[in-house]
């Protein structure tokens, strides 16, 4: 059994009638008689290929089988599921050992890769792994932008906000800028509205820090700076303050 010679069709190990026969410890006849009385339960294609005429001569030929293969007018080949049928129609310890062994030495080898086909593995890793470091950098990406502010960008956000709130005060020479508190209820709206628009709040609803900020708001949060507005009793207040420093200096 361990110098069976190998058989394929079209890429697929098979044995003949003649090899299963020696293999199991049987004759070809019993082979065939269990075949045609089992035939409804062999499919072609699956348990077993039938070659006759042109391709069966071409096959015998290249496989250079010295047996009745050549003189038969069909040449019936048996696949691995072919194989398992016949050895429970045989159902001898001898035909299942052998088939065990079959599977594990004759059917179950692999065939070596071609350069072709090492290539196209090669190819389709490659771009597995591509793709694998395309989905982390995606998810660095959203996991950086999910963070707080880093030291640098609280520093600019909290210069915007003191511009903002210096044009909105009048400039560092008025009354209002002067006023510290007045000054202070400035900013720390500015703040509030930042804090308001991003949801810069604890799971207890207290506001936390504006450098909590998440960095993907960075760019609206310096845009909501540059369109803040004082809300009407500030605007009262600086206008107020700034009013008195027109009146003196008349």
């Amino acid at each position: 059994m361990n110098n069976i010679t190998v058989a394929e069709y079209r890429d697929i190990r098979v044995l003949t009638t003649q090899q299963i026969a020696e293999a199991y410890g049987t004759e070809t006849k019993v082979i065939s008689n269990n075949f045609n009385r089992n035939k409804d339960r062999y499919v072609e294609g699956k348990h077993y290929i039938c070659l006759d005429g042109e391709e069966k001569k071409a096959f015998v030929n290249h496989h250079q089988f010295e047996d009745s293969s050549k003189k038969a007018s069909k040449l019936y080949l048996w696949t691995e599921k072919g194989a398992f049928l016949h050895a429970k129609s045989l159902n001898t310890d001898t035909a299942w050992e052998v088939y065990d062994h079959l599977v594990d030495t004759y059917f179950d080898v692999k065939k070596p890769l071609s350069q072709l086909e090492i290539l196209k593995q090669s190819i389709e890793v490659l771009n597995r792994h591509d793709e694998e470091i395309k989905q982390m950098d995606t998810r660095m990406d959203k996991l950086e932008f999910e963070i707080p502010l880093y030291g640098s960008e609280a520093d600019e956000l909290s210069n915007h906000v003191k511009r903002r709130g210096v044009a909105i005060l009048g400039g560092k020479q008025s009354e209002a800028y002067k006023d510290t508190e007045i000054r202070s209820k400035v900013y720390r709206d500015i703040y509030d509205q930042i804090k308001r628009e991003f949801g810069i709040y604890d799971d207890t609803g207290r506001p936390k820090s504006y450098k909590a900020l998440k960095r993907k708001y960075i760019a609206d949060a310096h845009e909501l700076i540059d369109c803040y507005e004082a809300p009407i009793y500030l605007a009262e207040l600086i206008e107020g303050a700034n009013s008195q420093m027109n009146l003196g200096v008349a």
